[in-house]
């Protein structure tokens, strides 16, 4: 929340002054006095990208940015397919091959933290099973001991 804050508090100072300049400004507020619904889709067009950004933010907070990268890739790959689908447009050779180089990618992307994965844990196994005195002094240790790993704040 702070980052989309300062974000836009660092960001206002450099739009302002240019819409000031050209005019533009001025021009969209005439246009908002006689189309009174443009306030409405402004508010809800705010929240979708405030609500966007935050679901960006936590996915990286949660799983890293290459997941994230990946995720949104996938997003907009499926979106793109569902556009032709739906409006019908003409689906070219390039298109397809977009398409499925972006799923080959993310599916070789699976395989390989999957594979990787495995052969950490069958290096030494012996190795990554805590003693029980350690997990009662990392417990002891956490400010959130007894909690849930689904009730702890994302960042």
């Amino acid at each position: 929340m702070e980052m989309l804050f300062c974000s836009t508090v660092v960001g206002l100072p450099f739009l302002i002054p240019p819409m000031l300049f050209t005019g533009q400004l001025f021009k969209a507020w005439t246009s908002w006095s006689r189309h009174l619904y443009v306030y409405g889709v402004l508010v809800i067009e705010a929240m979708a990208a405030f609500i966007g950004q935050l679901s960006v933010l936590s996915l990286i907070a949660i799983f890293g940015a290459a997941n994230t990268a990946m995720i949104t890739t996938a997003r907009k790959a499926v979106t793109l397919l569902l556009s032709y689908l739906i409006f019908t447009k003409p689906l070219t050779e390039q298109h397809a091959t977009g398409l499925l180089l972006i799923a080959m990618g993310i599916t070789m992307k699976i395989f390989l933290d999957d594979r990787s994965n495995k052969k950490a844990l069958n290096s030494s196994p012996i190795a990554n099973i805590p003693k029980p005195s350690e997990d009662k002094e990392l417990m002891a240790q956490s400010d959130y001991a007894g909690e849930h790993e689904e009730s702890r704040p994302l960042v």
